[in-house]
């Protein structure tokens, strides 16, 4: 045994570091080095297992995870390649190399949100669905969300027959099917299909399954409790002829149901693979105690998780503050001034410094009053520069080049810049290219052949066709310099050179930031370099991505971009009744989807390593209305103390304590009637579970206008509950409905 691999490890971290063969779970809390155990492990497999390097994969789910992953490896193992990758990059692979089985073919592109948007038009108004009506994200929402429950559009179709009177599945029926058609046709992906293709290559074929487990013998999962069913599956089926499959991950931390993820796929482990080694990292290497105490009283409020403690040999250090703003324009200014504070006078730099926020609507008046204090600040929205018209109008063009038969490409830049191919012309191109069975690019080839085009439009048809033919990567050299080619023949900038318009201006620097990119690419990947492989990197850039801890900015972003992170100095904003728990949540009235909900402020609570700050503000300014707020729930579950904002600074309120972790105490949890006991029902009793809005009788509240006042009467449910409190400072007892009444609970 190399000691060296396991210097410095817990025991936990050692046992997880040294076991080879075999199914392990590591249950690794928030701050507890599992990245640290992973990289290690890989390590020791190479170092004192004497297993190939080929024969290891690690996927992750983002890509900086991957590319840290990938880079710690590299430092201990200086000479040995190990694939590291997440898993939409793995699928990529795979189907780059065995595609043909599942009907797409090696040049395949991958399409992002305004591409699928695209082509669900196209569809939908194929099939003469109003889209206005039937919006098209509702449309690609359902898909997505049969695409990641492996439900083929087949199988969709036939639930629909058996089911009655809804509308929207009727009409998913008919467009998902038709939306595959159309992908396979243009020979493109979207993200789903990278997993369900993946999926069901695997599953239907027992001998590529066996040749890619005896190819990957050893695999490790990051983040395995945010796996949805397509990615299960896939690891299931490499996993299946070894077994010697490593999972990491925290049920704590578990907040993407919303996109397909399942909880259940890390809680069932160890009886999907009775023979599994279980090891749980319960220290915590980052927080601060009383962060981590505020976090583990948090979530022992939920029930979907794997039981654990938090422990640290950490300072006690400053307690959690929950900071109080009269409106949300204060509450901007409070954050900047407390931000200066930090800087100023406690000798924190502004990158060690992040706002968290659960809906992005609450960025903007934040980010302007950074600003205005002359705070630096950076934005976790990196895809937005994948977004501009024209670096996705560029990379179309790329895209048609590697792929010809990609439609929604060819329709995005055939009349850019403007050549007289208007939507009249590309809509008879398309109709005829559909009946001959021909891609649009081929069609534009004959345009002579289409039935009352113009002669200009033939022309400017064929001249298009002409030009993406003359393009290619082997002549160019270089993906840059096949991107200044297309540049240079469309004139694609030409309108806004020598131009002092600074709309103009930015628009060229996002070209010339394009071609830097592709230069980077370029001396990344040396000889092997493909255009494939440019246009793969810039369809699955996420947010974080683009987010850099040297610069000197503070950072904000969303809570859910925010995993797997870490700062110094971490606030949360708007911890308040239906932003967290958010109101889609509380409007479902379902315990899973709260749970979830106290798992994302968890995640958020636990990124922090020094010091953490809560904001509520009693007025949230939100889609241009004041609207009056209500305490989150779950700040009844924390340990903080509480800072009013005023004249003068902040003003110490109160302390607030949670003495006990008791799971059934499930902090007045909104529309759960069902977890009354069966006496509490035949009693009539108002129990704190009955209650929908985080009310309860004998709760003191704040109204904006009557002042103080106690709840004395609660009755119905859903949105026809009400609140009854009497306000005793003017002896008045006023009733409101409990979803949508100014009350803000005082303690």
């Amino acid at each position: 045994m190399n000691d060296s691999i396991t210097d410095g490890l817990t025991d936990s971290q050692k046992a997880a570091v040294e076991h080879v063969d075999g199914p392990l779970l590591i249950v690794a809390g928030p701050g507890s080095g599992k990245t640290r155990v992973v990289t290690r492990r890989i390590s020791n497999l190479v170092t004192n297992a004497n297993i190939s390097p080929r024969s290891l994969l690690a996927i992750t789910f983002t890509n900086k995870a991957s590319k840290e992953m990938a880079e710690r490896v590299r430092e201990l193992l200086p000479d040995v390649r190990v694939w590291v990758s997440t898993f939409h990059r793995f699928c990529a692979r795979l189907l780059r190399e065995y595609g043909e089985v599942v009907g797409i073919k090696s040049t395949f592109s991958i399409l992002d949100s305004t591409d699928q948007k695209q082509m669900i038009r196209l569809v939908m108004n194929d099939l003469d669905y109003d889209t206005v009506h039937y919006a098209p994200n509702k449309v690609l929402w359902r898909i997505s969300n049969a695409k990641n429950d492996l439900i083929t559009p087949e199988q969709y179709a036939t639930r629909f027959e058996e089911s009655i009177g809804d509308h929207w599945q009727a009409v998913v029926a008919k467009v998902y099917p038709a939306y595959q058609k159309r992908m396979l046709e243009s020979n493109a992906v979207d993200f789903d299909d990278l997993l369900m293709h993946t999926a069901t290559l695997l599953t239907e074929n027992p001998e590529l399954r066996k040749q890619l487990g005896e190819r990957y013998r050893y695999i490790l999962v990051d983040e395995y409790q945010d796996t949805n069913l397509s990615q299960y599956q896939i690891v299931a089926a490499l996993a299946e002829h070894h077994g010697n499959l490593c999972v990491t991950g925290d049920p704590d931390q578990s907040i993407y149901g919303w996109r397909g993820a399942r909880i259940e796929n890390i809680l069932r482990f160890e009886r999907d693979f009775p023979a599994a080694k279980t090891i749980r990292l319960e220290q915590n290497f980052r927080s601060t105690q009383s962060i981590l105490r505020s976090a583990d009283a948090l979530i022992d409020h939920n029930q979907q998780r794997k039981q654990k403690s938090l422990i640290t040999d950490n300072e006690e250090g400053e307690s959690v503050q929950l900071l109080c703003f009269p409106d949300s324009r204060e509450e901007a200014e409070g954050i900047a001034t407390k931000i200066r504070d930090l800087v100023d006078n406690e000798g924190y730099a502004w990158n060690q410094i992040a706002i968290f926020y659960r809906v992005n609507a609450l960025s903007r008046q934040i980010e302007m009053a950074l600003m205005r204090n002359r705070i630096p600040v950076q934005v976790a929205a990196g895809v937005a520069f994948y977004d501009r018209a024209e670096i996705k109008d560029l990379l179309a063009y790329m895209r048609l080049v590697e792929n010809p038969a990609d439609a929604t490409a060819f329709l995005r830049i055939v009349n850019k810049p403007l050549r007289g191919l208007g939507k009249t012309s590309q809509n008879r191109l398309v109709r005829w290219a559909a009946i001959n069975n021909l891609t649009l690019i081929q069609a534009a080839a004959r345009a002579g052949e289409v039935p009352k085009l113009s002669k200009r439009a033939v022309f400017g048809f064929k001249r298009f066709a002409e030009m993406i033919e003359s393009f290619s990567l082997a002549d160019a050299g270089s993906v840059a310099d096949l991107l200044l080619r297309v540049v240079e023949k469309t004139r694609y900038t030409a309108a806004w050179e020598g131009s002092y318009d600074e709309a103009d201006t930015e628009k060229l620097a996002n070209v010339e930031e394009l071609v830097g990119a592709a230069r980077q690419y370029d001396e990344a990947i040396g000889d092997e370099r493909s255009l494939q492989g440019f246009l793969e990197q810039t369809a699955l850039v996420s947010d974080t991505d683009w987010i850099d801890d040297k610069n000197g900015q503070v950072t904000l972003m969303t809570l859910h971009a925010a995993k797997g992170l870490e700062f110094p100095v971490a606030f949360i904003v708007g911890v308040e009744e239906g932003l967290i728990p958010h109101e889609r949540a509380l409007k479902e009235g379902d315990r899973r989807e709260i749970e979830e909900e106290r798992r994302l402020l968890f995640v958020g609570i636990t990124r922090a390593e020094k010091r953490l700050f809560l904001t509520e503000s009693r007025i949230r300014s939100m889609h241009g209305r004041n609207v009056p707020t209500i305490q989150s729930p779950f700040l009844r579950e924390l340990e903080c103390e509480r800072l009013e904002f005023g004249t003068d600074g902040f003003i110490n309120d109160e302390q607030w304590r949670q003495p006990t972790h008791d799971v059934s105490k499930l902090a007045d949890i909104p529309a759960m009637p069902k977890l009354m006991t069966g006496a509490a029902l035949l009693n009539g009793e108002k129990t704190a579970a009955e209650i929908p809005t985080g009310f309860g009788i004998g709760m003191r509240v704040r109204h904006p206008r009557y002042g103080i006042g106690v709840v004395t009467e609660l009755s119905g449910y859903g949105g026809r509950r009400t609140v009854t409190v009497n306000f005793s400072d003017d002896d008045r007892t006023e009733s409101f409905i409990a979803a949508k009444a100014p009350l803000q609970p005082v303690g």
